[in-house]
């Protein structure tokens, strides 16, 4: 009797575990959409980033944009020394440092 008890305990304990550890298809879809809500709410916040650069960029003047485009080159040049990344050979031969 005292070892019936005992597999009934561990069988019941067994079971209530292996109910309870899995989720639900409601659950699995629902955690799916969540998801790909998440990754469409980001794409759209980056198309909204993209869109305000070039907003900013087309109200700018002539003389302005052509600055900021040099800056822009100059700070990734800078970027690219930082990391360790070479010039190419033809920058390096016949270009202005």
């Amino acid at each position: 009797m005292r070892t019936f008890k005992h597999i009934l305990t561990v069988v019941l304990i067994i079971l209530s575990v292996s109910v309870f550890s899995q989720e639900t298809k409601m659950i699995k879809n629902r955690k799916k959409i969540l998801e790909k809500q998440e990754q469409e709410k980001e794409k759209a916040q980056e198309k909204a980033i993209e869109g305000g650069k070039k907003r900013h960029l087309n109200i700018q003047t002539k003389e302005t944009k052509k600055r900021m485009k040099k800056h822009a080159k100059k700070t990734e040049a800078d970027n690219n020394r930082r990391q360790g990344k070479k010039r190419s050979f033809f920058a390096r031969i016949f270009g202005a440092k």
